[in-house]
């Protein structure tokens, strides 16, 4: 274990309580494989830094005199009809000078390379809280797995300071990368988004045969308690009945015990416009908490626990 190696971070999410037991620190990682259309961390998918602008923010040249548009050495930042800025993101090299020149903080900057003993640093400052309420650090992105020998690292070096892990993962690395982490995590959140290849393939951007080979393996290293499989509910793409049974049926004869549904949330959609990205659910809302309840019932039927708790 290397202590001095760097991972690419897109933030870090003090006094979590619905990420693992008690109240954590949330680290998240640059990076992923899929592209889940209900993403709600699109700052995440790419390994890349990336420039986000949140145009609410920006009160125009009129008031601020757009210090951001002098400070980009490539004219990447110019102003629209009523004065206020916007991106030319094919021009723009990340350098962060409109962020560091913008008092409204309409810019930002996101992805920044820590070491494993920073990252530390910053997960040991809340260890009071860990300690009264049994809490710890969770691993999640993006993909922590995007970045394997990070995420382990930063795993191990964890565990060796005495601090309960998590990781938040859908699976889909390769299996000797997974199995390392498995070994240095109390805590695995699982996800599983649909069974069917072809679905899984329309709604992620992959089929799911590398994730549905690595969760069989999962249980020769780790106890059913130690794992929660995690199905989002998404109205139209996963929600049926017809796979929420399969999906039940499945986990439940490999041996897992618990399950948490997750439903479609709408939290993350204002990012998209912060990063010039299309919302590829525009027009999709929440699922009715009659029809969630219903799901949750569903699964309990086949002998697994949904550790959900919002319902």
């Amino acid at each position: 274990m290397n202590r001095k190696t760097t991972g690419r971070i897109f933030n870090i999410q003090r006094y979590s309580i619905h990420d693992g037991a008690g109240i954590r620190t949330l680290v998240f990682l640059k990076g992923c494989p899929l592209r889940c259309l209900w993403c709600s961390n699109p700052e995440s998918q790419k390994g890349t830094p990336e420039l986000g602008f949140i145009a609410a923010r920006c009160v125009g040249v009129e008031t601020c005199g757009a210090p951001c548009v002098a400070a980009c050495p490539l004219a990447a930042i110019g102003l629209d009809a009523g004065g206020k800025s916007v991106v030319d993101r094919r021009v723009c090299d990340l350098c962060g000078r409109c962020a560091e020149a913008c008092v409204q903080e309409a810019f930002k900057l996101v992805g920044r390379d820590m070491t494993v003993d920073e990252v530390l640093r910053e997960i040991e400052k809340d260890r009071p809280f860990y300690r009264r309420s049994g809490g710890g650090v969770t691993i999640g992105g993006g993909e922590p797995l995007a970045q394997p020998r990070f995420t382990a690292e930063l795993l191990e070096a964890a565990q060796e300071e005495y601090l309960h892990t998590a990781i938040e993962t859908s699976g889909h690395a390769a299996w000797p990368h997974l199995e390392r982490v498995l070994h240095a995590v109390d805590l695995v959140h699982f996800d599983l988004k649909h069974l069917d290849p072809d679905r899984h393939k329309a709604l992620v951007g992959h089929t799911n045969e590398l994730i549905l080979d690595n969760l069989g393996r999962v249980l020769s290293i780790k106890q059913p308690q130690e794992v929660v499989i995690r199905i989002p509910l998404i109205p139209g793409c996963n929600d049926s009945v017809e796979n929420i049974s399969a999906a039940a049926r499945y986990v439940a004869r490999l041996g897992f015990t618990q399950v948490e549904l997750i439903p479609y949330h709408r939290f993350g959609v204002s990012k998209y416009a912060q990063y010039g990205m299309p919302y590829p659910l525009e027009r999709t809302a929440p699922l009715a908490d009659t029809a969630v309840r219903e799901l949750s019932a569903l699964v309990e039927r086949w002998g697994l626990l949904d550790v959900s708790g919002c319902f």
